[in-house]
Order: C-alpha cells, then structure tokens, then sequence
C-alpha cells in the first residue's frame, strides 16, 4: 500500500496547543444551548436540533429555513444526542442518553408537536450500542463512552431501535410501523441518500454460538435484508487491563475477573453510496467483558457485557451488492475513523472520530484520539490512502454530500471549513466553538449546530445566511435553605429531578470555608442543585470536594459533571472498578460517563479505616463493601453534633443489612459487624442515609444492627 503526501494541505500553522480539552480537565458546565445535534427535513424547510439544555429549559427546537424558532420543548431525561424530521418537519425523533427509570439504557422519545404527547421507546438491548475505547491504565484511559445511534433518518421516515421488540419507522405524517429485525440490536446505522435502503453495523462476537449477526446488513424500506458483509478475521489486539490484581483482598471476597472475554468485531462507521448499492464501513476488533451471572448477591444488574475496544489501526473495507468485497485496508494511522464515500465509491474520506462526552469537560463532544487533526482520502482507483486536509486543530465534525465536490468540517479552533475535494479551502467561518453539522438533503445549504449554542445556516458558496443564537432560561431560585436538622448545617440539594436516577440524594455539608458534597446523583437539574447551594449561603466555586459513598448510579452518575465545575472525586480506591471500568455492569442507572477518582482512599479490606480533612473538617471512612465494591461509611462531626453518612447500608425500614447486601449472608454478616463495631461506638447524633435522614442517629444503627443480625441468622438456618 503506497501512502501519498502530495495532496496534504496544511490549513494554517497550527494552534500552540489544541482548544479541545482532555477530558478530565474541569472547565465547568457546558454552555446552556451546547448542540448536540441538527437534521434537516426532506423537503429543506425545517430544522430541527438538539442541545445539553438542563430540565428547566428546552433541549429541542425547531427553526423554519429562515432562522424564526418555532417551538422550543423539554424531552426528558437528559442529553439528546440524535434528532430527526423526517418528511416535511412535522413529526420528530430524539435519542437520548439517558434512562427515565432505573434501567440504564438509552431512551428514544418520539412526537408531532411542541405539546403533543410522547412514545417513549427504552432501548432495551443497549449492552450492545455502546462502545469503551481506550489504552493504557485502566482508571484513567478508557473513559471514552461511544454510543451507537438510536435513530436514522433515511428515505422520507424515521427508524429507530426498539431492542427485542425489534424496530419503529416514523413516518413523516406521524404514523408509526413496528417491524421485526432479523438480527439483534445494531450499533450504527446510516441511509443511503435516495431513502431505499439502510445500512445497519453490527457488534459480532466470535464465541462460535449461531445464529449471529453480519457484520453490516443492508435493508430495504420495509426492512427486508437485502445483503449483508461478514466479519473480517483481523490482527490480534492487546488483552484487556485486570484490576482486580490492584484489588488482592477484595478478589478474594468479591468476583473482580469477567466470567468470560470475548473477542468481537465491530462495525463503528457504515456509509453507502446515493443509491446503496455499495458500503463503506470501518472495521475494528474488542473483547467483550462478560458476566454470566448476579453480581454481588442476588443482584443482577441488566447489563451483563462491556464492549471494549482498544485503540489500533482498523480496516476501511468496500463492500457492494450482494456481498462482493472490492476494498480491504488499514486506515493509516492508529484510531478511530468515521467514513465518507462520495456517490460513486470512488473515494472514501476518513476524519478522525468524535463521541459524545455529555458535559464532561464542559463538552457536548470531544475528539476520541487525541491526534485528530487530519482527514485522509482513500483513492479507489489508485489503492492509496491521502492526507487530503491537515487542520490548525483536532476535527469536530465533517459532512459530505456524496454527489457534490464540497464538504463541510468543523475544527475545535471555532471555524467551520468548507472544503473541496482537490485540496482548496472555499470559505472560513469564525463561528467560536466546535460545531455539528447536516447537509440539506439536496446540498442547497447546510446547518451548523455550535457548542456555544448558535445555529447557522450555511448556503452552498460558504456564505452565512442567518445565525441563531437559542434563548437561555435561567433556572427559578430556590425556596430559602432549612437544614435537615435544626442547628447542623447539612442540606438536602438534590432530588430536584424526575426520573428514578434522582431517588439518591445530595448532601451540602456547609463549613466555615465553604463545604462539601456528599453523593452526586442525577444530571438533568443540577441547575436546580446549584440554585439549592446558594439558598444555603454556599457558592459553588467554594465547593472542592465530593465524597461518594458508594458509585450506583442513583448516587454517583452525574458526580462527572460536579467534577467539571472543578470538584475532587473522593471514594475508596476500589470505586475505580465501578466508577472508572465496570460503569454501568456494576452501578446500573444510564450509561453515563466513566471518570476518575482524584482521592483514592487507601481502603482495601472490610473494616478499614483512614482519616482525611475537607473544608476543615476532619472525617473518618469506615469500608463496608457488601451493597457495592466501594461503599464507605462517613464519620465526622459538625455543628457540634456527631454525624454519619452510610450511603445504601444504612436505608429506610423495613429494610436491613442483609437486604442491602443483597442477600449474601457472608457480606452482611461482616458489615454489620463493622456498623457494630466501628460505627455505633462514634455514638452518632444524627445518620444520614442515602434517602433520607435519621434524628436518633445511635439509636437508628442499633436497630438496624439487631434486625440485620436476625435476618442473617434466620437466612442460615433455612
């Protein structure tokens, strides 16, 4: 394979250092309106997008061709990262990142108008729409969380994914068809731009069992398969990190291998031609993390295997009707690539890969590899690989249009690029920030959705013809700050959301030099959180720490966001398996983004102990692994009083040890050996549960001890 540089272009010096911030750099929130994502309609008179807005503002709007919003509307729960019109703009799709229940998986809303009512779809097979990618240690490089797409817009109508129940295609007057796929759920799927066929990519493990998926299948429009492409047999990749070699005294007590490893291979970027007759995809291998059976206990989290793909050169392949394979390269470097053919298969463009980070870093998406900067060009004819464009920094976006000559790219310098396929660059557009991008599906105009929260219209020539900035709503004051208990300055600030992820809650712990947190649960009205804070006398920014007392995500899924706006994650070490690795098999409750625990706690055997101060006040943590891996019970005192957090070993009656630790008789007999032990003798005033508070604080974990001890005791004479 030759490699040709004749055709590099470099577009400016280049930036210092690049605009895109790693992703544990905690640069706050996000910006009210961060796009997510924009479509256009068939007929090129709506736009539709949707952004990072939190629950008290709308995070869908649609816009005329003109640039006069429409309507603007609240999809729950949070992070729409798809949006969809099809036909003439007058019924939507929105995938979304988040679960309304306590199921981890995904949601896709669908819906008419701005007040029409929802058909909310979960996507039940989600275990298998979603990618961790990375290399290198464990806790700290595979933080990178891929979702597969929900829905697609293709032909005039909407297809989305519907797990078992197979799939739903909105059609653009507001009908819905349910139609059965032949395989189970895909990871990606693209539309060929006449609307007559789609081109579903799959995850294809290699453990011999049948029937398994192809790697792509192409469907018709009433989602009969038309052909399909196999899985390649690629190079061996690296084996997957072991942390439960960092974890000796746990191994021994908890299961920290997988029950099996399974090898894979992946289809991470589908693209056919205009007419669909051939598709470019790119390949990559992974292994899945399998566990077969409940993880601790009786508890049996409903995902079961974790795709992990780690980072390699993949494979660009070219396959067309009814299966004949014409390409089969390497990409040029190591990473992943998101493919675009132009209309005839001639070329294929390969940019570097994005994923949706969901506000981590302040970002609605980052750059999957760090090296991001150029785009290559796979000469068909010529059998070479091109670096057709090199940026000042890393690629956002880019689109084509497959039977132009001109794509649009946008870079994390804040310009958008258009581009022609010979190297020249036609326009620059400042526009601030990253930004995502749709072709008009004739390539009349193109919409650019920016981070920042501007919507542009982009006509054929490079020209803006209109920019949008979406209107911010702030969120409504808080009603004044009380303490849970009369004269202890700890405040309950969460619970401010509606869907289950919110049942945990968040404790301001409020000190002289500002406070802390205690849990981080729920991420779609943290604006509501914040306004919580200050009615309690507390600024935000005063705010250093966030002690987890166990990482399920009811309690833990939206601490990533509180750590962007510049909070320490403080959690036993081991909360790296569930926080950093395992999330969501070991934490359930949305497939949020993994993040790292900046204060480790030296806790490794049940009933360790280990001091530390935050905010001037000195705490003691107690490890009790038994409900989670990592759950730790919080020992202080303030205001004068003593206080306990036991996060879920400590819950509402009737409910005990025993049931928290999810009936293994072993783990709760050791727990509330330490609660007896440990913890009663600190003679607390007051215990604060994971939901809720308790006033006879010793009282309280006494009779929490004398039920567990019954429970345990009659549990083994059965």
């Amino acid at each position: 394979m030759r490699f040709t540089v004749a055709a590099l272009l470099i577009l400016g010096a280049g930036c210092a250092s690049s605009r895109a911030p790693d992703l544990t750099d905690p640069r706050g929130l996000p910006a009210p309106q961060a796009v997510t994502s924009v479509d256009i309609s068939d007929d090129e008179h709506t736009i539709v997008v949707g952004t990072l807005a939190f629950r008290h503002q709308p995070n869908f709007w649609r816009i005329s061709e003109n640039g006069q919003i429409q309507f603007g509307r609240a999809v729950a729960p949070w992070a729409p990262f798809q949006v969809g019109a099809p036909g003439r703009g007058e019924t939507f799709g929105v995938g979304l990142a988040y679960s309304r229940v306590t199921s981890p998986y995904p949601t896709i809303s669908l819906f008419n108008d701005e007040k029409s009512e929802e058909t909310v779809l979960e996507d039940s097979l989600g275990e298998r729409g979603w990618l961790r990618y990375g290399e290198g240690d464990w806790k700290s490089g595979w933080l990178r969380s891929l979702l597969g797409d929900l829905i697609v817009h293709a032909g005039g109508s909407l297809i989305t994914v519907r797990g078992h129940d197979g799939a739903v295609q909105l059609l653009s007057d507001g009908e819905r068809r349910k139609f059965p796929l032949k395989y189970e759920r895909p990871f990606r799927m693209s539309g060929a731009e006449d609307g007559g066929m789609v081109a579903l990519g799959y995850i294809v493990p290699e453990d011999g069992r049948r029937p398994a998926p192809p790697l792509v299948s192409v469907i018709g429009a009433n989602a009969a398969e038309q052909w399909q492409v196999g899985a390649s047999t690629g190079p061996e990749i690296p084996p997957l990190p072991e942390p439960g070699k960092d974890f000796p005294e746990l191994a021994e007590r908890f299961n920290l291998k997988p029950d099996a490893i399974v090898p894979f291979r992946v289809a991470t970027s589908v693209a056919p031609n205009t007419c669909g007759s051939a598709v470019a995809l790119a390949e990559y291998g992974g292994r899945l993390w399998v566990r077969k059976g409940p993880a601790i206990g009786k508890w049996d989290p409903p995902y079961h295997q974790i795709p992990f793909v780690p980072r390699q050169r993949g494979l660009l392949r070219i396959v067309s009707a009814p299966g004949t394979e014409s390409v089969r390269v390497e990409f040029p470097i190591k990473g992943l690539f998101e493919v675009h053919p132009d209309g005839k298969m001639a070329k294929v463009w390969a940019s570097p890969a994005s994923w949706f980070a969901r506000g981590m870093a302040g970002s609605a998406w980052l750059p999957t590899d760090d090296d991001a900067r150029t785009i290559y060009v796979f000469d068909v004819g010529k059998n070479t690989w091109s670096p057709a464009w090199t940026f000042p920094d890393a690629v956002s976006d880019m689109v084509t249009i497959p039977d132009y000559d001109v794509a649009w790219v946008s870079c994390w310098d804040g310009r958008l690029y258009l581009v022609h396929k010979d190297g020249r660059i036609l326009s620059t557009v400042e526009v601030g920030s990253p930004a995502r991008l749709k072709w008009s599906r004739h390539g009349a105009f193109a919409v650019a959705g920016t981070e920042a929260g501007d919507v542009l219209r982009l006509e054929g020539d490079g020209t803006v013809k209109w920019r949008l900035k979406l209107p911010v709503t702030e969120a409504a004051p808080a009603e004044p700050a009380r303490p849970v208990f009369e004269g202890i300055p700890i405040f309950s600030v969460g619970r401010t959301g509606k869907e289950h992820a919110y049942v945990g809650d968040i404790w301001l712990v409020k000190t002289e030099s500002g406070g802390f947190l205690v849990d981080g649960a729920g991420s779609s009205s943290i604006p509501q959180t914040i306004k919580k804070i200050q009615a309690a006398g507390v600024k935000v920014e005063d705010l250093h720490h966030l002690l987890h007392t166990h990482s399920h995500g009811d309690h833990s899924g939206g601490a990533y966001l509180w750590r962007s706006m510049g909070l320490k994650i403080v959690a036993p070490a081991s909360g790296s398996i569930g926080l950093s690795w395992l999330m969501p098999m070991l934490t359930d409750y949305g497939v949020w983004v993994p993040r790292p625990v900046d204060v480790p706690l030296p806790l490794r055997r049940p009933g360790d102990e280990t001091e530390f101060t935050v905010a001037g006040v000195r705490i003691r943590a107690v490890f009790v692994p038994g409900h989670s891996l990592d759950s730790v019970i919080y020992m202080m005192d303030v205001g004068g009083k003593r206080v306990v957090f036991t996060g879920d070993i400590g819950f509402q009656a009737p409910s005990d040890i025993l049931h928290r630790c999810w009936g293994d008789t072993d783990h709760a007999a050791v727990v509330a050996g330490i609660v007896k032990t440990k913890v009663i003798p600190f003679k607390p005033d007051v215990v604060f549960t994971g939901h809720g508070g308790r006033a006879d604080g010793t009282g309280f974990l006494e009779d929490l001890v004398k039920r567990s001890e019954e429970s345990i005791q009659k549990a083994k004479t059965k």
